[in-house]
């Protein structure tokens, strides 16, 4: 009895999230990212950039080495995307991004691709930083 009650748990649960996937699937996000209004960013300015979504993952977004990084989210990002994280250096970067006015500050990084995902780990982004 209590093997079948946790089965049927566990096909619910897998039920609900299959659901939320395919609901939030079919919601494309804005092309680019806004990056300093021209990419007009000097020497240790801050750069700023806004996280799309793009079908279950993120959109690529590219970044100047050197600079930190200021990171929101615009609405087409859905569901658990709207949290993000981040691991540089053994350091994990992590917030919940619920309106566009939440930032998540990240340090000036070398140039290289990062990879970076949803706290869950279900939808992932690359940052490229040239």
């Amino acid at each position: 009895m209590k093997n079948s009650m946790i089965l049927m748990g566990i096909g619910v649960m897998i039920i609900l999230v299959g659901g939320f996937v395919f609901v939030n699937a079919g919601s494309k996000g804005v092309t680019g990212n806004v990056i300093n209004e021209g990419e007009n960013a000097l020497d240790g300015q801050t750069q700023k950039v806004v996280l799309s979504q793009d079908g279950f993952n993120y959109e690529d977004v590219e970044v100047k080495a050197g600079q930190p990084i200021s990171l929101s989210a615009d609405s087409s990002v859905r569901g658990c995307l709207r949290s993000v994280v981040f691991n540089f250096d053994g350091k994990k970067y992590s917030k919940y991004l619920q309106s566009e006015s939440d930032v998540l500050e990240l340090p000036a990084l070398k140039k290289g691709s990062y990879t970076f995902s949803c706290t869950m780990g279900m939808g992932f982004g690359k940052l490229n930083v040239k």
